[in-house]
């Protein structure tokens, strides 16, 4: 089959040339479709055929190999400017600081060790005032010194122990006392009111037998309440015998 266009002698359609790519400069349009390819979203990735493979990276530290007698540039020396004679280079470390620290203070209260420890009750102040008999008034002494024994005597029981016993025996003494020298004195008075009352008596006897056993009782109290403090100061009991029983155990 002949085909009509050929043997009319029609004249074949022209194709339109393509036109030339814009002139590269400073009035470039901004995209280019033969030239310059669209940009892409930050992290984009374009595909790729089945089968490509990415070619490999160097490792990392991986240096080049450079041509036989290559030398690497070697870093300049540090240079340290000269410095005057006895100069002394500052510390590199800035000194540490420290704060002021406030005195110490010892803690309040009483310093240990510097006073006595405190000692048990004894008893020793019930036979410690039997010394008032050295009051210097006649008769007074003897009778203050036997009263204050027996009431710092009875005062002193509560406490117990060495102290309740040392207390008894001070006033079962005390009191002893009292009721002896008490009645030396009214019976040396009312002798020497009988015996003086007619006529006057030449000698001191009889009239001083009452006084002179007086002065013997008040010589054997001194002794007793002597003989009491330093039994009573060394934790000891003072036992008196003879004394009236007016508090037993």
């Amino acid at each position: 089959m002949n085909d009509p266009l050929h043997d009319s002698g029609a004249e074949k359609p022209t194709v339109p040339p393509v036109p030339p790519a814009p002139p590269a400069g400073p009035f470039a349009p901004p995209f280019a479709p033969d030239s310059v390819a669209p940009p892409q979203a930050p992290g984009y990735a374009p595909p790729q055929s089945p089968g490509y493979a990415a070619p490999p990276q160097a490792p990392a530290g991986y240096a080049p190999p450079q041509p036989p007698g290559y030398v690497a540039p070697q870093p300049a020396p540090t240079y340290a400017p000269p410095h005057a004679p006895g100069y002394a280079a500052p510390s590199q470390q800035a000194p540490t600081y420290a704060p002021p620290q406030a005195p110490a203070y010892p803690p309040p209260g009483y310093p240990a060790g510097a006073y006595p420890v405190a000692t048990p009750p004894r008893g020793l102040l019930p036979w410690a005032l039997g010394l008032l008999i050295f009051i210097p008034f006649p008769f007074v002494g003897g009778l203050a010194s036997g009263i204050a024994m027996a009431v710092s005597g009875g005062a002193s029981r509560r406490f117990g122990g060495v102290a309740r016993e040392n207390a008894r025996a001070a006033l079962n003494w005390g009191l002893t006392y009292l009721l002896a020298s008490t009645g030396l004195l009214i019976t040396h008075f009312v002798v020497l009111f009988t015996l003086t009352s007619d006529s006057p008596s030449s000698g001191f006897y009889p009239i001083g037998i009452p006084i002179t056993i007086y002065f013997a009782v008040s010589l054997l109290h001194v002794v007793l309440v002597i003989m009491g403090m330093v039994k009573a100061a060394a934790g000891k009991v003072m036992r008196v015998p003879f004394a009236i029983p007016y508090l037993r155990a």
